[in-house]
């Protein structure tokens, strides 16, 4: 039987650019670094992307263990609308990234919380209610060519 490992590597970006990076796989010293960048234990699952019904909205859960701690940290990251980039890779049998099977990144956008998990609500960032959208603008540097009318012609 062969064994199939998969990890996550998170990073959260403050509105002051302050980035903090986690991972969810390696518990014993320090986990193999991720583009010369380390990244320290959380206990966290991550829920990857859901989408509704009707295609307008994409969202994924982190859970972590409910304390003092981690609720305040959730609060302060859905309060400050953090940015969330989360890889998910497969990994080595000795925990090194081997194959990335996901990069998607997020808006912290709300919380639940009982007596054993917080769970952080993390959205798409054109559709994060209350958030700020990128400011992102499609040009030919970005894209290659580009209509310049919307006038179409056949043959």
């Amino acid at each position: 039987m062969s064994i199939f490992v998969i990890g996550n590597y998170v990073t959260f970006t403050d509105p002051a650019n302050v980035k903090v990076r986690y991972q969810n796989f390696f518990t014993e010293g320090e986990a193999p670094p991720l583009d010369n960048e380390k990244y320290q234990l959380l206990p966290f699952n991550y829920q990857g992307a859901q989408k509704t019904k009707s295609g307008d909205n994409i969202s994924s859960q982190l859970t972590l263990p409910a304390n003092p701690i981690t609720l305040n940290w959730v609060q302060n990251a859905v309060n400050g609308g953090w940015q969330v980039n989360v890889k998910t890779y497969q990994l080595t049998d000795t925990y090194t990234p081997y194959l990335l099977l996901g990069d998607e990144t997020w808006i912290a956008t709300g919380l639940t919380y009982n007596t054993q998990v917080v769970e952080m609500e993390l959205s798409s960032a054109i559709d994060a209610i209350g958030a700020q959208a990128p400011n992102l603008r499609i040009s030919r540097e970005a894209v290659g060519a580009l209509p310049t009318t919307g006038a179409i012609r056949s043959g």
